[in-house]
């Protein structure tokens, strides 16, 4: 089974909602360089960041 990563969830919900990085940038208050670092698996987001991607994506922070 591959290991999902941060990076490639937000990828992956971001591309399945329509979404551009700059628009998830946008409506985080963070760059677009940003969201691609994330989805690079360069860095991950904050951890304060994590229920506002969930609200947006529609999921739980769990998951």
């Amino acid at each position: 089974m591959e290991k999902k990563t941060i990076g490639k969830f937000i990828a992956a919900l971001r591309r399945a909602n329509g979404m551009t990085q700059k628009e998830l940038g946008d409506r985080l208050y963070v760059s677009d360089k940003t969201v691609s670092r994330w989805e690079c698996e360069e860095c991950t987001p904050e951890l304060s960041l994590i229920p506002a991607i969930a609200e947006i994506f529609g999921i739980t922070t769990d998951e």
